[in-house]
């Protein structure tokens, strides 16, 4: 089988990020029912499932009833397939792929199983449909060849430590003691490698972005009078701005309250670690309160960079 390329994906609970070669893809992780729409509303970026569901941004701005969950068990959450089929199947329609993906690590051999199962079946699935912006809609078969799930947190190592053909670049951190700091939207992903080997004390907190939306939403709430649903926060926090006021401050407060929870939470290992790999969609946002010597901080789509060096380190380029 000629297999086209290397396909990686990280199904967040705020975000689904995906990559192949240089076509990336990262929509919010929520679906929603389909409406009836004026044609110059449908921006280029936006996709559609099946006809039935908005995905991602499009069902934030137009679906009625919208579809978002925070269950860890990604692989039984009701939004999980047609996430990973929308994305999968927009970098690959139906060519043959390798995959790479992830688990939060402290869920990782308690799901590992489901996932790779949810994996086989949506590669086995029937024939379904996606469409992109105004585009026509393009009848999809996945066919995943083969696939790898790692712990969440080594892809942040992996982009940092290997080079684009899967190699160790960075031979001295290698032989360190590295901690991965992976702040997503409803986990913190604490992953301690030492010489490469994951140690033991690695371990996912339910402790993540969610807790400081939930105090903004507080804030503005005592502040505005009103404030938008946890998962529509996004572009409010991006621009600083809601209903006309300047929340700028009201964000860095609630970040700064999450960021003295993480800072307890590595504390708490009690090792010492040579580096700390600060990653995820809103690192930033603690990066600098956290007290760490030789912190790094890495941007949102680090992990699937790491993800995709470690398919390359497996399987090799096509």
């Amino acid at each position: 089988m000629i297999v086209d390329d290397l396909s990686v994906i990280d199904l967040g609970f705020s975000y689904t990020k995906a990559k192949k070669g240089n076509l990336v893809y990262i929509q919010p992780s929520i679906s929603g029912d389909s409406q009836p729409m004026f044609e110059q509303n449908i921006k280029p970026n936006d996709f559609f499932y099946n006809d039935e569901l908005f995905i991602g941004n499009l069902a934030l701005r137009h679906s009625e009833i919208k579809y978002f969950t925070l269950k860890d068990n990604k692989s039984e959450a009701m939004t999980s397939e047609v996430l990973l089929k929308t994305g999968l199947g927009y970098l690959n329609k139906s060519m043959p792929f390798n995959m790479v993906t992830g688990l939060p690590i402290s869920f990782y051999f308690k799901q590992l199983s489901d996932m790779e199962n949810m994996l086989e079946s949506i590669s086995q699935s029937e024939k379904y449909a996606i469409k992109k912006g105004k585009g026509q809609y393009t009848d999809i078969q996945l066919n995943i060849n083969k696939y790898k799930v790692v712990p969440q947190g080594y892809g942040i190592a992996m982009d940092y430590i290997l080079d684009e053909n899967g190699k160790i670049g960075r031979r001295e951190i290698a032989r360190k003691r590295v901690l991965v700091v992976d702040l997503g939207f409803y986990t913190l992903n604490l992953l301690g490698l030492d010489k490469l080997e994951i140690m033991k004390e690695s371990n996912s907190v339910f402790l993540g972005v969610e807790k400081a939306y939930k105090l903004l939403r507080k804030y503005l709430l005592d502040k505005v009078g009103t404030a938008p649903a946890i998962y529509e926060l996004d572009p409010y926090v991006s621009s600083g701005f809601y209903e006309g006021y300047d929340i700028k401050p009201l964000i860095s407060k609630a970040f700064k309250s999450l960021a003295i929870q993480v800072q307890n939470e590595i504390d708490g290992l009690n090792i010492k670690f040579d580096y700390y790999l600060i990653g995820g969609g809103a690192a930033f946002q603690i990066f600098d309160s956290l007290d760490l010597p030789n912190k790094i901080l890495f941007d949102q789509i680090s992990q699937i960079r790491g993800y995709e060096k470690v398919g390359v380190r497996l399987w090799g380029r096509k």
